[in-house]
């Protein structure tokens, strides 16, 4: 399929690319084993499981108004299928595949840093965002 415009999507919510920091999108397919072990002679015997849980990481632009924050937040809170788990569909580009991979997952804890107010305006830091997939649910 290959890039497609965007880098992730939280349900029907695409996250504007104008709002992903540079340099910060970081998305990849992390390898899962089950009962590895060593066998005497020091030779490993991975059992790799099918699923490949995605891990999408990435910071917001510095300097995002509250109001700018505000909406990117309730877009992303209106595409949770579980409130209380922050439980989504994630749809993220994955360098590796060079496609995308959607998963169900959920938004990880996230600690907004307020930059200052001016004029009665918020303005935060970059804010560290991350998506967990391959977890059971939906």
């Amino acid at each position: 399929m290959a890039y497609n415009g965007f880098l992730i999507k939280i349900g029907d919510y695409t996250i504007p690319d104008g709002l992903i920091k540079a340099d910060s999108y970081s998305a990849y397919a992390n390898m899962q084993d089950i009962d590895d072990y060593t066998d005497a002679n020091g030779y490993e015997h991975r059992n790799a499981v099918e699923l490949k849980a995605l891990k999408v990481e990435f910071e917001t632009k510095a300097m995002l108004t509250n109001e700018t924050f505000e909406v990117l937040m309730s877009n992303i809170r209106n595409n949770f299928t579980n409130p209380q788990e922050r439980g989504c569909y994630i749809t993220a580009y994955i360098p590796e595949y060079d496609d995308y991979v959607t998963q169900y997952g959920y938004m990880a804890d996230f600690q907004p840093t307020i930059y200052g107010t001016y004029g009665n305006v918020i303005r935060y830091d970059s804010i560290r965002l991350a998506f967990i997939g391959g977890v059971y649910g939906g």
